[in-house]
């Protein structure tokens, strides 16, 4: 992908758009993540840490919001990079995360373990990346999907009531817009990269102003995200 030019580059982050589906659909490879709480293991994908609860999504597509106090370890099928604030610093730090035990965050930063006591989590969220091209492609700046990765199927597989229905054909549309607006992005980054002059300038001024244009579509996914956890959470999950 060319590089771009002089008054292009504050834009650069534009280029994210190419790759952000891709980002999803790589992340969305099976997790065979396992949290253990008292008097039961969860199997499935961790969702992430928010509002003091461990957030789960389970192999029967039911999400489980647990109190650290009931968790005993969370163990990942793979490290994973994560983003995470603590109580006492307000500053976002990326790091590798391993896994909780012990009451204890593990991470892996700059090539050293390191550990966060859970009294001092105050969120953990999980950063859906790649680069561009797979292995041995450009690193890019801030191309993260807006949500943690979802099984639709495992939603989808069983019984459902007609608020979890609802709840989830909304979640397939705000999904569907999204996706549809960073591929339709995309293709015009592509374009731009084979351009110069004036249809270059035109072109990236249009991406700018579709920038503007995503913040909504990504609010809309997050809010039917959060509804999707609250209809589908598991009776039992606290």
């Amino acid at each position: 992908m060319a590089e771009l030019r002089g008054a292009d580059k504050p834009d650069q982050a534009m280029k994210s758009y190419t790759w952000k589906l891709f980002f999803f659909v790589s992340a969305a490879a099976a997790f065979g993540d396992q949290l253990t709480v008292t008097g039961k293991t969860h199997d499935g994908t961790f969702q992430g840490y928010e509002d003091t609860r461990f957030q789960f999504m389970t192999v029967k597509g039911r999400f489980v919001k647990e109190h650290p106090r009931r968790v005993v370890k969370l163990v990942l099928a793979n490290p994973r990079k994560a983003s995470y604030v603590t109580a006492d610093a307000q500053k976002e730090v990326v790091a590798v995360f391993k896994g909780y035990d012990k009451r204890k965050f593990i991470f892996l930063k700059d090539g050293e373990e390191a550990q966060v006591a859970q009294a001092k989590m105050k969120t953990l969220e999980l950063v859906y990346e790649e680069t561009a091209g797979g292995n041995g492609g450009e690193e890019l700046a801030g191309g993260r999907y807006p949500i943690p990765r979802v099984d639709l199927n495992a939603l989808s597989g069983g019984e459902i009531n007609a608020a979890q229905q609802a709840a989830l054909d909304k979640f397939k549309a705000a999904k569907q817009g999204y996706d549809d607006f960073v591929s339709q992005s995309s293709a015009m980054v592509a374009e731009m990269d084979k351009t110069t002059g004036a249809e270059r300038e035109n072109l990236l001024n249009q991406l700018r102003m579709r920038k503007n244009q995503e913040q909504p579509l990504k609010n809309s996914l997050a809010a039917a995200y959060k509804a999707l956890t609250n209809v589908f959470a598991e009776p039992n999950g606290q």
